[in-house]
């Protein structure tokens, strides 16, 4: 599992998706909407914080 984590106007925003394009995909879009510390973590424990060139 991918998780997305990041903070919006209501608090903590934490999800979950199960490929990493999807996970990218959703940060992203969370990016766009607003939402600020936004970052993806891979099952390995790696952390992305850039969206817009991997979700493409």
């Amino acid at each position: 599992m991918f998780e997305i984590n990041g903070f919006d106007t209501a608090g903590v925003v934490s999800l979950k998706r199960l490929s990493l394009a999807a996970a990218l995909k959703k940060a992203k879009e969370l990016v766009q909407d607003g939402c600020r510390d936004v970052r993806v973590v891979d099952p390995s424990g790696r952390v992305y914080t850039s969206f817009d060139e991997k979700a493409a």
